[in-house]
This record gives C-alpha cells, structure tokens and sequence, in this order.
C-alpha cells in the first residue's frame, strides 16, 4: 500500500531518541503505523481515541493503527523515545517501564533491537499506569470506544448533564465534537476490516454502525484519504490476490 500510505494525511515517525523543542505542541494529526514512545525526560499531555494522557518519564505511549491524537508540553526538555510497534504486540494505551535506562542504552546504538526489548519488558511486567484522566469528557470516550451505539444525548442524561455542555466540554478536551469522535472510531473499526479481511463493504458498514455502505466510505476517506474500495485493491495487489472482494 506504499501509494497510500505516503498520504500528507499521516504523520511519520522516525524510530530513536528524540528531545522536543520548549514550545511543542501538535492539534490532533493522525499515523498511519502503529509506534511506542517512551519518556526519558519532562512531561507532555496527549488526548486520542484511548483518552487523555499526562505521560513522564518512564512512562510508555503505544499508538495502535491509524491513532489519532493531539500533543501539548508541560514541561520542558521532553525527552523521548520513538520505536516502530506492531498491534500484535502489547495493545495501545499507557504502561510503566522500570528498565527505561537500557532501554535509551540500547535505542541510541539500533532502534529495532530496542523494539524488541521493549515488547518483552512490557510483556514481563504487564499493567498499565495511573496517568490517565478520568474526568466525564474522559469517561464518555471511554464508553464511545466500547459502543460507538453509544447516543451523546442519552450519554448525556444518564450522567446528569445538558447535551450541550457534553458537546462543548468534550471538544473542548480532546479538539473534537463527541459526535464525530464516534464516527471516527467507527471508521477506524471498519477500515480495519477493510484491509484485514475478506467481508463485503455493505456487511462491514452495516456491523460496524453505519447507516449504509456510501457512509462509511464517506467516513473512511475523510480520516485515510481513500475509499475502502482502494484500500481494498491495494490490500489485493499487497497479498498477490487481484480477484474481487467487495
């Protein structure tokens, strides 16, 4: 998929030691690869699809497939780590790292091998750390990203608030009304099946809760810059198989 992936849509990573200028800060941007950073120094807030984040040191970041978040710096001489991940390892969210010294010795000499140490170490120790916020805007992206049924306005009433101070507060937290935070999970959801398997468009839109199929592509192109159709193809080209599906 090398055409579509070069799309100024998605902002690469480049894997080793990275130290962020005083002023950082980044609006919500979106990576097309899964990639792990890891804190050595300094603190800095991101807010996406697995809630808002106070990430220092120690502290590890891991970006599933097509993430989408914002970046704000608390703290100067932020410090970091980037290494390239993959989603079949430990999944996205915040985790601790006691070995973050030989984890920098290591990244500074070969990036890859770094990779691998940290997959075991996380592996090994398991857990996620306290760092995330859990505010209401924090709770009903929560529940967004484990039922994008879930309805603003009846989310709403159930936790005693107006529908507009849930639609304001919420954009104001994370940059982006809930609403279309929603759509953007379900079309994440969806173009995940897209790319990974073999079901038809109209089946995929239908159960991941789009009206309809032209929906969905509607939504799929605003957050990769394509149709589902062309992922598709290019999928196809990918894996040798030219044959239709979907």
């Amino acid at each position: 998929m090398s055409t579509l992936t070069e799309s100024p849509l998605f902002r690469r990573v480049t894997p080793g030691i990275e130290t962020l200028h005083s002023n950082f800060s980044l609006p919500r941007h979106r990576h097309l690869n899964a990639y792990a950073t890891v804190v050595l120094a300094g603190t800095f807030e991101e807010s996406g699809y697995v809630g808002r984040i106070r990430a220092t040191a120690g502290d590890v970041l891991v970006h599933p497939t097509l993430d989408c978040h914002a970046n704000h710096m608390v703290s100067a001489g932020v410090k970091l780590i980037r290494l390239e991940w993959a989603d079949v390892r430990v999944g996205g969210g915040l985790y601790r790292l006691d070995e973050v010294d030989d984890l920098a010795m290591i990244a500074e000499k070969d990036p890859t091998e770094a990779t691998l140490f940290l997959e075991h170490a996380l592996g090994k120790n398991g857990g996620s750390t306290p760092g995330k916020s859990n505010d209401w805007p924090d709770l009903l992206a929560a529940d967004l990203a484990r039922d994008t049924s879930t309805a603003i306005g009846d989310w709403a009433e159930e936790n005693g608030l107006a529908r507009e101070t849930v639609c304001r507060g919420f954009a104001s937290a994370y940059g982006i009304a809930p609403s279309a935070f929603r759509a953007e999970l379900r079309a994440r959801a969806a173009w995940l099946r897209v790319i990974r398997g073999s079901d038809g468009l109209c089946t995929i839109a239908a159960e991941t809760g789009f009206a309809d199929q032209a929906h969905m592509t509607r939504w799929i192109h605003r957050i990769t810059g394509a149709t589902p159709a062309l992922w598709r193809r290019e999928q196809s080209f990918q894996t040798g198989n030219c044959g239709p599906r979907g």
